[in-house]
C-alpha cells in the first residue's frame, strides 16, 4: 500500500510545480527547431550587428556619392551704413548764366546682395575616390560576414541555452524521483522502528537522505529557472516569461563526415569571409596610399550674381584646378609600407584561422565521439541501476538488507539517471558546437 501511494506522489509532484497560477499567463511552448528562428528574429545583439551593416552601406553611399558632381550654392547680404548723397559744385564752362553748376550724386545703397551658384566634378584624383569606394566596398563586405558570424553565434548560445533548459528538466524530475524513494524508505524505515525490527538509526538515516534529496530539487528547480531567464534574454522576451519545451534530452543524429565538415568549414566559415574583406581593404588602402602621390584635377563652373537688389547682375567663370604634391617629407611612401605589411600580416592571420577554424572542426567531433560513447555507457548504468534499488527495497523490506544499502543504492541510481542526463546534454551540445564549427550546417 505504501508503495502506490508513493507512485501516486511521485505522479502528482510534476502538478505542483507546473500548473500556472491562476491569474498568470499559461507557459509559451517552444520546440528547439523553433530556437534559432526565434532568435533570428528578435535577438538585441543580431540587431547590433545589422545596424553596423546599414552603417558600413552608408558609407560606401558616401564613398560613391564624391564621384559625381558637386552642387553648391551660397550667397550674402550685406547692409553699409547710410550715408548722404555727395554734392560737386564747379564753375559753368558753357556760359556765364549761371556762374557755377551744382551736382548731387545718388548715394551708393546700403545693401549688397552677393549670390554664387557652382558646380564641381573631380576630372581625376589620382585614383584617391576608385581607392575609397573599394575601401567602403570591402568594409561592407566585412560587415555582412561579421552579421552571419553574430547569427551563427547566436542561434548556437540560444540553443545551448534550449538544452541546458531540458536537463535542468531532467534533473528536476530526478530530484523528485529521489525524493519520493527517499520519503518512501522513511516510512519503511519508521515501520520496521515500530516493529522492532530496525534501530532508531535507521530513521535518522533516512531522515538524513529526504532532507538531501528535498535539498537537491531546490537547486534543480533553480537552475531551471536562470536557464529559462537566459533563453528568454536572449529571445528578448520578458525575463520572467515561463517556457513549456516540446521537446526531451534525446541525442540527435549528425550526418555527414568529419573530412566533409572540416572541407565546408575552411571554405565557408564567415571570419575567412571577414578577413578577405579585410585583405581587399589592405589592397584599397594601398592603392589609396599611392593616390597621395599623383596630381588632383577639379573642373568647376560657377555663376555670381551680385550688387543692389535694384541693380543686379551675373557672371559666369569657369575654372580647371591641378594640384600636385611635390614633397611631404616621405609621409606618402611611408603610408604605402604600412599598408602592405597589414596586408602581409592579415595574410599570416588568415592561415592561422584556417587552421584554428579545422582544429575546432576535430575538436567538437571528438567530443561528439565521446558524447555518444557517454550515452551507451551512462544508459547501462542507469539500468544496472534501477535493478539494484530494486533488490536493495526487496532485501531491506525482507528483513535481510539494510538501510544503508537500500540508501546507497537509491543514491547510485539518482547519480546515475543525472549522468545519463548529462551525457545527453553533451551529446547534442556537441552536435550544434559541430554545426558552428563547421558554418553553420552540416
Amino acid at each position: 500500500m505504501r508503495r502506490v501511494t508513493g507512485v501516486i506522489l511521485f505522479a502528482l509532484l510534476p502538478l505542483t510545480f507546473t500548473l500556472p497560477a491562476q491569474g498568470q499567463p499559461a507557459p509559451r511552448r517552444l520546440a528547439f527547431a523553433e530556437v534559432a528562428t526565434t532568435a533570428l528574429q528578435n535577438n538585441l545583439q543580431l540587431r547590433v550587428a545589422l545596424l553596423g551593416v546599414a552603417v558600413a552601406e552608408a558609407q560606401l553611399a558616401q564613398a560613391r556619392g564624391a564621384k559625381t558632381p558637386q552642387v553648391s550654392v551660397s550667397g550674402s547680404y550685406t547692409r553699409s551704413q547710410e550715408r548722404p548723397g555727395q554734392t560737386l559744385t564747379f564753375p559753368n564752362p558753357f556760359g556765364p548764366t549761371p556762374p557755377e553748376i551744382t551736382v548731387t550724386l545718388t548715394p551708393a545703397d546700403p545693401n549688397m546682395l552677393a549670390v554664387r551658384l557652382g558646380v564641381e566634378f573631380p576630372l581625376y584624383t589620382g585614383g584617391r575616390l576608385e581607392s575609397q569606394i573599394a575601401l567602403a566596398e570591402a568594409s561592407l563586405r566585412g560587415a555582412r560576414a561579421v552579421f552571419a558570424r553574430t547569427a551563427q553565434l547566436v542561434v548556437f548560445s540560444a540553443e545551448q541555452t534550449f538544452l541546458q533548459i531540458l536537463l535542468a528538466q531532467e534533473n528536476v524530475t530526478a530530484a523528485r524521483r529521489t525524493l519520493v524513494q527517499a520519503e518512501e524508505s522513511l516510512w519503511v524505515a519508521r515501520a520496521r522502528v515500530q516493529a522492532g525490527a530496525a534501530p532508531e538509526f535507521d530513521v535518522l538515516q533516512a531522515d538524513v537522505a529526504v532532507a538531501g534529496a528535498r535539498q537537491g530539487l531546490v537547486r534543480a528547480q533553480t537552475a531551471a529557472q536562470n536557464a529559462q531567464a537566459e533563453l528568454n534574454a536572449m529571445l528578448n522576451l520578458p525575463l520572467a516569461t515561463s517556457l513549456d519545451p516540446t521537446d526531451t534530452l534525446e541525442p540527435r543524429p549528425v550526418p555527414g563526415t568529419l573530412e566533409a565538415a572540416v572541407a565546408r568549414a575552411t571554405r565557408d566559415r564567415p571570419e575567412l569571409a571577414e578577413l578577405r574583406a579585410r585583405m581587399d581593404a589592405a589592397r584599397a588602402a594601398i592603392d589609396l596610399a599611392a593616390s597621395g602621390a599623383r596630381p588632383n584635377m577639379v573642373l568647376g563652373a560657377y555663376y555670381d550674381v551680385g550688387g543692389s537688389p535694384s541693380n543686379l547682375s551675373g557672371t559666369w567663370s569657369v575654372m580647371l584646378a591641378v594640384t600636385l604634391s611635390l614633397s611631404d617629407g616621405g609621409i606618402t611612401r611611408e603610408r604605402i609600407r604600412e599598408a602592405e605589411l597589414r596586408l602581409e600580416q592579415l595574410k599570416v592571420l588568415e592561415a592561422q584561422t584556417k587552421q584554428r577554424i579545422e582544429l575546432e572542426v576535430r575538436q567538437a567531433w571528438l567530443a561528439l565521439d565521446q558524447a555518444a560513447a557517454e550515452v551507451t555507457a551512462a544508459t547501462s548504468g542507469v539500468e544496472q541501476g534501477r535493478e539494484a534499488a530494486r533488490i536493495a527495497g526487496v532485501r531491506y523490506q525482507a528483513g535481510v538488507g539494510t538501510s544503508l544499502e537500500l540508501l546507497s543504492a537509491q543514491a547510485a541510481l539518482a547519480q546515475a539517471e543525472l549522468a545519463l542526463a548529462s551525457a545527453r546534454f553533451s551529446q547534442n551540445v556537441a552536435r550544434v558546437r559541430l554545426i558552428l564549427a563547421a558554418g553553420g550546417s552540416l
